[in-house]
């Protein structure tokens, strides 16, 4: 008994060395190259697949032609931390340790997806898995591939019936790193950050199926996908190759026997899984040594033993490192041309104010000019127009006289009866133009705002008298019949909005 506990414990102490190991290769690298715009200052970016921070203990030193410098890191954070997510729930369903595992599974996903606030671009799938009996693959697909829709994960889920299936011989033993595996293949062509989420009884998976914890290990760091182990504790305590297994693979491995404890331990941690996907950028700057021109130098960058070689090409010779190294030069040529060029500034300035002043006193010259003819164009255009305005005066006033003679001739003085309101009385036209309206500038004021200012006018023609409508807003009506312009005979009731005028002769 004693020799088998032994042997457990040097079969994990083994499988935590392989996966320190592992880990080790893929620990970080140069993500991007050397940035020499600012040479001798410059940079570039250490990307670290371990998603756990690192310190500042951890950069060790920074070699340029085997030389030490002294360089800055400075953490940056990561572009796609709100991408879209994709997760795999890998469920392990064991038949003989009773309803204990799976009733703990199926409370902490079912009340993941309730409570948990998951973004709606996130996809998940939900897979059993037990021991692959004569079937091609170790995984049951619960969900139709990856989807967004959370009330068909829930209800794939609660609909899930337990497994029956008991194994006489290795009654532990399960597929858990096949089934991984077969996610890990599942994964790899989709884009963006990626999880798996393992549900397992933990127990020793030293012969799991027909994959080796090796073998996956491998395959999920060079996937980069992180495999997060969520153990219901159960009588064969913690699995030490599972929990190594997963924090080789950047992910995470807890212990539960309370299925609430674990939904909210899952609930706090989904958030970080992308960027835990996404590892960490640390910006390295150093000043370097190098000269312009010089052949490519090796730097090497050690972080946390593990070393990264990469190689900075300086910049070619340039006309700015050439007056660099003629500084003396440069400056007796340079103050030789700002005399010369404070010379023709000062001479082009001078001509320049000449060739402005002549312009000026042209401008001058054509304005006062242009002035002069328009106003000599103005003084005829207005006399024109007081010649025309005297002549109309004169035809209007010659007009009215005619017209005036017209009506004393024919003693034709029509009476308006007007009615506005309560209102009568009785308006008597004398001229050959009576305007009539609700303003004080009328002949005729009818005070009454259904009446508009400027209503309308009674013309005498030399004939007849009309009435015109003076494009008002209530017309003019005359004997019920809205009219523009209407002759007058006797007795013709005029309707000038609430006013009514009686026409007689």
């Amino acid at each position: 008994m004693l020799m088998k506990r032994h042997k457990k414990i040097w079969t994990g102490l083994l499988s935590l060395i392989l996966a320190t190991s592992l880990s080790a290769q893929q620990t970080g690298k140069i993500k991007q190259g050397f940035n020499v715009n600012k040479f001798p200052e410059v940079s570039f970016i250490y990307h670290s697949d371990n998603p756990e921070g690192l310190k500042k203990s951890s950069f060790w030193y920074l070699k340029e032609g085997g030389e030490k410098r002294v360089f800055r890191v400075k953490q940056i954070s990561a572009e796609t931390d709100k991408a879209p997510q994709t997760t795999l729930i890998l469920w392990e369903d064991m038949a003989h340790n009773g309803y204990g595992q799976f009733d703990f599974t199926q409370k902490v996903l079912s009340g993941f997806f309730r409570h948990a606030d998951i973004p709606r671009t996130d996809k998940f799938a939900v897979s059993v898995f037990n021991r692959r009996k004569n079937t091609s693959s170790a995984l049951l697909h619960l969900t139709d591939g990856f989807t967004k829709d959370k009330p068909a994960i829930m209800s794939a889920i609660q609909n899930y019936g337990h497994s029956t299936e008991h194994y006489p011989q290795f009654p532990n033993r399960s597929d858990m790193y096949t089934a991984i595996r077969e996610g890990l293949e599942l994964m790899a062509p989709l884009r963006g950050p990626k999880a798996i989420v393992v549900f397992t009884a933990g127990y020793s998976m030293k012969s799991s199926g027909s994959d080796s914890e090796a073998q996956v290990l491998l395959k999920a760091q060079q996937l980069h996908i992180p495999v997060y182990i969520f153990q219901y504790y159960y009588r064969s305590g913690v699995a030490p190759e599972s929990e190594g297994f997963a924090r080789s693979t950047f992910g995470t491995f807890n212990s539960y026997m309370d299925a609430a404890t674990a939904e909210a331990a899952l609930t706090e941690l989904y958030p970080q899984l992308c960027k835990r996907y996404r590892g960490h950028d640390y910006r390295v700057s150093f000043t370097s040594d190098a000269q312009c021109g010089d052949e490519a130098r090796m730097i090497a960058f050690s972080v946390g033993g593990a070393e990264v070689r990469e190689q900075l090409l300086p910049p070619p010779h340039t006309l700015k490192s050439w007056l660099s190294a003629h500084l003396m030069w440069v400056v007796v040529v340079a103050v030789l041309l700002l005399v010369l060029l404070a010379g023709f500034v000062v001479f082009a300035w001078k001509t320049r104010r000449n060739a402005a002043a002549n312009r000026r006193e042209l401008a001058d010259l054509e304005r006062r000019r242009v002035q002069d003819k328009k106003a000599a164009e103005q003084y005829r255009s207005d006399m024109e127009s007081k010649a025309r305005q005297e002549r109309e005066e004169q035809e209007r006033c010659a007009e009215r006289e005619r017209l005036c003679r017209l009506m004393e001739v024919k003693n034709l003085y029509p009476r308006l009866k007007c009615g506005v309101g309560a209102d009568t009385f009785t308006f008597e036209v004398n001229e050959p133009i009576t305007r009539v309206g609700r303003e004080q500038d009328n002949d005729l004021v009818l005070s009454n705002k259904m009446v508009s200012r400027h209503h309308a006018e009674l013309v005498f023609n030399g004939t007849d008298f009309e009435v015109i409508d003076k494009q008002s807003t209530n017309k003019v009506i005359v004997n019920g019949q809205f009219v523009q312009r209407a002759a007058l005979k006797n007795g013709d009731v005029i309707g000038l909005g609430e006013a009514v005028l009686v026409f007689y002769v």
